[in-house]
């Protein structure tokens, strides 16, 4: 799943590229864009959720510099809702890539 807004950045599109053989080899890789709606209720923050219990947030100086990584202890509940919401609003990778190219 990414977050996305149009135009693309240099670094995002170097990502897509290696997004569409995996997209096309069946991962589900999942884009939502924001460019033109509200954000449907999603944080700022970056985070990797691995399964239902596992959520390691991500965080980077404002020139995406990562700083570090940190995992979430105790409850995960509002992450799994926050993916349930941006799986819900987002589409496939291959759908997003016909209808925008690499903006």
């Amino acid at each position: 799943m990414h977050i996305v807004t149009r135009p693309l950045s240099d670094y995002l599109r170097y990502e897509f590229m290696y997004y569409e053989p995996h997209a096309r080899a069946g991962e589900d890789i999942r884009i939502l864009d924001l460019t033109s709606r509200p954000n449907p209720g999603l944080p700022d923050q970056d985070f990797w959720a691995f399964d239902d219990s596992t959520v390691v947030l991500m965080n980077y100086e404002p020139d995406g510099t990562q700083i570090n990584r940190v995992l979430v202890e105790g409850d995960v509940e509002i992450y799994r809702e926050w993916r349930r919401i941006a799986v819900a609003e987002s589409v496939p990778f291959m759908d997003y890539v016909k209808e925008h190219g690499w903006q």
